[in-house]
Parts: C-alpha cells; sequence; structure tokens
C-alpha cells in the first residue's frame, strides 16, 4: 500500500521540517506549498516605539512575522533590555520560541494560548501591570480585531503598528497544480484564513473542487473560513504545534465523506 500524501499550505516562514520528520515516522509523505508571502513595513515607526520600553505595559507578538518584524526593525541592535521587565506574550509556541531565540531571550507568556481569542483572555486574566501604559502589538494588514477588541474593552489600551503586509503567493497556482498531480494526495491542511482564501481562489479559477480531499484546519479561526465557504472541515488543530497538528492528520485516517 502506497503512502498517503499530505499537502501543507503554509506561510513561507513557518517551519517544515519538524511536521515532515514526525509524519514520515507515521508512513505518511508531505509537500509543502507556500500561500502567503510577507512584505515589512514602517519599520522605522516600529523601531523608534522599540527604543522607548519604559512608555509601555509590554508587547504582544501575534505571529511569528511580528516576530520577525521587530528583529528588522532593530537592524543587528540589540532589543533594549527595559523590555525584559515588561508583561509581553504571544500566539502559540513557535512565536513564543522565535522571541527567546531572535530577541536576546526575551520571555513571553501565554504561549499555550494558540489563538487571540485565547490569548486575550489569558491577559485579562493574568495581567498585574500598569493598565495607564499601552500594550504594543506589531502587526500586519490582515490583523483581525479579536485581540485588540478584548483587551479595549477589558479597560487595557493597545498600540497597534502595521509593519507587514500579507498576499498571496504569486507562485501559488502553479505550485498547487504540481503537488496536486500527485495522485495519493488525499489531505490538504491550511494553516491560517487567508492561506485558505488564497487556495480557494485558485480552485475557484481552476474549477477544483475541495470535495475529494480531507480538509485539516489549523485553529478554530482557519476552521471558520473554511466553513464559510461551505467546505467541510474533517479536523482541526486547536493549538498550531506540531503535537496538536499531527494528532488531527492522523485522526483523518478512515474518515471518509
Amino acid at each position: 500500500m502506497s503512502r498517503q500524501t499530505i499537502v501543507f499550505l503554509k506561510s513561507e516562514t513557518e517551519s517544515s521540517d519538524m511536521y515532515n520528520d514526525v509524519l514520515r515516522e507515521h508512513g505518511k509523505n508531505v509537500i509543502f506549498v507556500t500561500t502567503l508571502v510577507f512584505c515589512f513595513k514602517n519599520l522605522d515607526d516600529l523601531r523608534a516605539k522599540l527604543l522607548q520600553p519604559d512608555k509601555y505595559s509590554g508587547i504582544i507578538f501575534n505571529s511569528p512575522r511580528s516576530v520577525e518584524a521587530v528583529e528588522n526593525a532593530l537592524n543587528d541592535m540589540e532589543l533594549n533590555p527595559g523590555w525584559k521587565l515588561l508583561h509581553n506574550y504571544a500566539v502559540g509556541e513557535l512565536t513564543h520560541n522565535l522571541a527567546m531565540q531572535n530577541l536576546q531571550q526575551l520571555f513571553t507568556h501565554g504561549k499555550q494560548s494558540g489563538n487571540a481569542a485565547s490569548l486575550s483572555q489569558f491577559i485579562i486574566n493574568n495581567f498585574d501591570g500598569n493598565k495607564e501604559r499601552p500594550l504594543l502589538i506589531p502587526c500586519g494588514n490582515l490583523q483581525t480585531d479579536a485581540l485588540r477588541t478584548n483587551l479595549t474593552e477589558n479597560g487595557f489600551d493597545v498600540e497597534t503598528c502595521e509593519v507587514y503586509e500579507t498576499k498571496c503567493n504569486p507562485d501559488l497556482a502553479e505550485n498547487l497544480e504540481t503537488a496536486l498531480k500527485d495522485d495519493t494526495v488525499d489531505t490538504l491542511t491550511f494553516f491560517s484564513p487567508s492561506g485558505f482564501n488564497c487556495t480557494y481562489d485558485v480552485f475557484k479559477a481552476k474549477n477544483l473542487s475541495f470535495d475529494k480531499y480531507k480538509l485539516v484546519a489549523i485553529g478554530p479561526s482557519t476552521r471558520r473560513a473554511i466553513e464559510s465557504k461551505g467546505c467541510i472541515v474533517h479536523r482541526t488543530a486547536e493549538r498550531p504545534n506540531v503535537e496538536y497538528i499531527v494528532k488531527a492528520l492522523l485522526e483523518t485516517e478512515g474518515n471518509t465523506k
């Protein structure tokens, strides 16, 4: 019996090797297709804010790109050590780990949250700092309002700084067509709402159907994006880490329409 193949539709910056190694151990092939590319902007503005940690109560990293934006804004400078004394947060383990590795061991709380809504609730429940100073959120152009809205409704001052743009990969259609020529592909795994939407547009333009594939969503917001287009989600990984994702993928075995 041939190995089943899973297509991972994800951004260009998210780590791939860890998924590939684990899933191959379970008899799965993995093909990675980049759905999104990122363009950084307003880094001078971000840098000016990073030089003044005393004006903030902390920083919130809502994606790996937000950590990368801070790193790029610093341009080989070290992060002001004053940030380590503040209340800093990250959505998911990957984002937390990147902050630790790339920003002078900047520790963040809330990595177990996995999504913006859960992180905002974690902050609301656990924050013991100065609410009179804003929490800084470096974000992208597709930033949802869940995090900011939940925090402001609970008395927090939040300052967003749009530092990157998310765009559909211009090579997505070609790369996806190549991947789907493999007749062992049975599962499509989506890592973000915007990644699914880009893929959906390609399927629609090429008159392709999702019906022959099992769709796996990483996180509840991605699940909602898929379902909003009338597609069936077979499994959802509630948190964006390897353990949850691999578990969701392995649970698709034998799950047929």
